[in-house]
Order: C-alpha cells, then sequence, then structure tokens
C-alpha cells in the first residue's frame, strides 16, 4: 500500500499506514524515517511511496485516526474562519460524524463536546483579535477577516466618520449594483442587537427582500 500522509493537529506531517499513524523521525538521502505515535515500531518512505514497516506493533490499528484528523483540521479552520459561535461549529460537526460513520469509533475517539468546545475557544482568541470593548479599542482599518464575505468579496464600504462618529457600512458589490436597480429602499434602526460599543445598528433592503429577505447593507 502506498505511503499517505496526514496533518496533525498541531500542524505536523505524519505518515498513515494501514490504520498506524507515525511522526517524522528524520531524511535520509532516498527516504524518510518515521516512528509510530504509540509504540517502537518505525517505518521508512521512499520516492515511489513504498513504506517498509520495522518492528511489531504493540498496539492494534485506528482507522478512524485519520478521519479525526480531518474532522479536528476541519473544525480548527471553521473556528477560525465562521462567525458563528463555537457550541453550533462543533455540535453541527458531532451530528454529521454520527450520521456518517457506520461505528461508535469516530465519536468515541474524539475529544468530548466541551473539551473541544474550549480547545477552539483557545484556537479562535490565538488567531483572532480581541473582542473590543470600547470604540476606541476596534481596529483601524479593520482585519481582512472582517472585510470580507465568505467567498473573498469586499464587504466593508467604509470605515470612517459620520457626524463626528466612527461608523461602517457593510454591503457587497453585488447587493449594491441590485439596490441601484431598485425603485424603493427600505431601512430600519435597532438599537437592542446593537453591539455594545456602537449606539445603533441600521439594515437596509430592497421591495423584492423586505418580505423575509436578507438585509442587503449594514
Amino acid at each position: 500500500m502506498s505511503a499517505n500522509f496526514v496533518e496533525s493537529t498541531h500542524g505536523k506531517r505524519q505518515l498513515n499506514h494501514l490504520g498506524y499513524r507515525y511522526c517524522f523521525k528524520r531524511k535520509n538521502i532516498n527516504s524518510e524515517y518515521w516512528v509510530c505515535v504509540q509504540c517502537k515500531a518505525t517505518a521508512t518512505t521512499y520516492p515511489d511511496l513504498s513504506v517498509v514497516v520495522r518492528y511489531n506493533h504493540t498496539h492494534l490499528p485506528d482507522e478512524s485516526c485519520a478521519k479525526i484528523l480531518k474532522i479536528r483540521k476541519s473544525l480548527k479552520r471553521k473556528s477560525t474562519a465562521d462567525a458563528g459561535p463555537i457550541d453550533c461549529i462543533v455540535e453541527e460537526a458531532y451530528n454529521n460524524a454520527n450520521r456518517q460513520s457506520s461505528s461508535t469509533d469516530l465519536l468515541t475517539n474524539l475529544p468530548p463536546l466541551h473539551i473541544m468546545k474550549n480547545i477552539l475557544q483557545r484556537h479562535r482568541r490565538k488567531n483572532r483579535p480581541p473582542v473590543p470593548h470600547t470604540i476606541e479599542q476596534l481596529p483601524f482599518p479593520l482585519p481582512d477577516t472582517y472585510c470580507k464575505t465568505t467567498n473573498g468579496e469586499s464587504f466593508l464600504l467604509y470605515d470612517g466618520l459620520l457626524a463626528g462618529t466612527r461608523s461602517l457600512i457593510f454591503s457587497s458589490y453585488g447587493d449594491i449594483v441590485h439596490l441601484s436597480q431598485q425603485e424603493h429602499w427600505y431601512g430600519d434602526g435597532t438599537f437592542y442587537t446593537c453591539p455594545s460599543i456602537f449606539t445603533r445598528s441600521i439594515n437596509g433592503t430592497s421591495s423584492e427582500n423586505c418580505d423575509g429577505g436578507s438585509s442587503l447593507f449594514f
């Protein structure tokens, strides 16, 4: 069986072979030397992706290992890229894993829900700016994370002073084009759901979107 490489939870390259996982030890002229993460068994990989295993393992193989690493990597990426609550991100991933898995091994070997939530909360805090408690703490200019849509499209239209107060206007180019073609615009302001560092949040939409549609600018 050809060598299959995976990424560990710490971003390290590992060898996953026949249900056993190996960490990288050293690189030789025409090969790479690996050691099992759970015992002293070793493996050598070659440029043609062939694998030679030395010594017997002292534990059973775990076929779910690669799937677990993939789930954890996906969760870390989502915790940084998505703005949704960590609780929802983790619970959705665990529910999907439960539906797709033919056995209980996958969920059994994943960290408990509360531990995974804590791990992702720490990861998000490490990779995102801290939540500002005053308008003065709000970064200027805003990081790109908060200025683009999930498709990478520019979303921040304006960041500056309006009537002497820092104001932000968000909308995509497509939404602005759509609004420009509409005869009527509708806007509504709210104080209740407004972030605490701002005074008011104003949302706008068009006549086509006003009945249950999403806002086109904020």
